[in-house]
């Protein structure tokens, strides 16, 4: 066994879903691979099951019908009841992860969000899309969650794809030091780059970490000579001004960022937050006016920027 082999058995991580066939993700058709855990709480949050690093049992109650009949009755650890009123309860002190409700229930209403994988496992997966990566000039993007919030799993993700002469993209919002961001940054071949805010005050809503931080690292990664580019969400009243797009022109600029995607709010995340029990604050928010990001986007271009409406 070569040493490479045996890393690639041995290093796992914790892993919500490998995405076939994306094309917004980097050049060419990707496959996907979101890693749990991110250390940002974004209230527009469109995958709330990336944000805690270990795996979580769900009910998508939309699909339960509350029959108990395979989840009650199979649940190894006695872990699922059924209430009076015909609810499902789960106790999350006796639920061990073991998926047997999820693999069991007859209506889909069960999902496991993450599980523990090994590089192996993964690029085995990834290897299935070979064919489409030589077509097109695609590969594997690493994302999340944040993909440095396992700094080791994907550091060995990345090169393990490298090993196979796959390119590798990663997703990240960058809000962690250089150093760790390094550790996975140096086999990546391209940098999708998260600017979620250029105001620190409002950056400070989502993050502890001071918004000079994302900055410098998008100056550290082109001083490197990576490849980076901006990944903006526009959301309705929180950066949707005239002045956050001055100021993603101005950091474009400086930073010698050719590529910036625009990316525009929607709500096709928010069934998640029911099935997590998680609060969902921007419920009374519509989806954002298309017509109103082509017109950034066309300022952008004005300003010598290659700009893009969704990626």
């Amino acid at each position: 066994m070569f040493w490479s082999d045996k890393i690639e058995q041995e290093t796992k991580g914790n892993v919500f879903n490998v995405e076939h066939y994306h094309i917004n993700d980097g050049e060419g058709i990707r496959t996907n691979v979101f890693l749990k855990g991110c250390n940002l709480w974004c209230s527009w949050c469109c995958n709330p099951e990336s944000q805690i690093c270990t795996p979580q049992l769900v009910i998508h109650n939309n699909l339960c019908n509350g029959c108990g009949y395979c989840c009650v009755s199979l649940c190894p650890q006695d872990a699922i009841t059924q209430e009076e009123d015909g609810s499902i309860v789960i106790d999350k002190q006796k639920c061990t992860l073991c998926g047997k409700c999820v693999e069991m229930c007859p209506n889909s209403a069960r999902e496991l969000y993450g599980k523990e994988m090994s590089v192996a496992e993964v690029i085995k997966e990834i290897e299935k899309d070979s064919a489409y990566y030589k077509n097109s000039g695609g590969g594997m993007t690493i994302s999340g969650g944040e993909p440095c919030m396992q700094p080791v799993f994907a550091s060995e993700l990345a090169q393990a794809a490298r090993r196979r002469y796959i390119d590798v993209a990663m997703e990240t919002a960058g809000a962690v030091p250089f150093e760790t961001l390094w550790q996975v940054a140096q086999y990546v071949d391209e940098i999708l780059m998260d600017v979620k805010f250029t105001n620190d005050e409002q950056f400070q809503t989502i993050s502890n970490v001071p918004l000079s931080v994302i900055k410098e690292n998008l100056r550290k990664l082109r001083e490197n000579g990576k490849y980076v580019k901006m990944r903006c969400p526009i959301i309705p009243t929180l950066n949707d001004s005239d002045e956050h797009i001055g100021k993603l022109i101005e950091w474009a600029k400086e930073l010698d960022i050719k590529d910036v995607d625009l990316l525009p709010f929607h709500q096709l995340g928010k069934y998640k937050y029911d099935s997590l029990d998680y609060e969902y604050t921007l419920g009374a928010f519509k989806d954002m006016d298309k017509k109103i990001v082509e017109q950034m986007k066309d300022r952008m271009v004005a300003a010598g920027i290659n700009a893009c409406v969704g990626g």
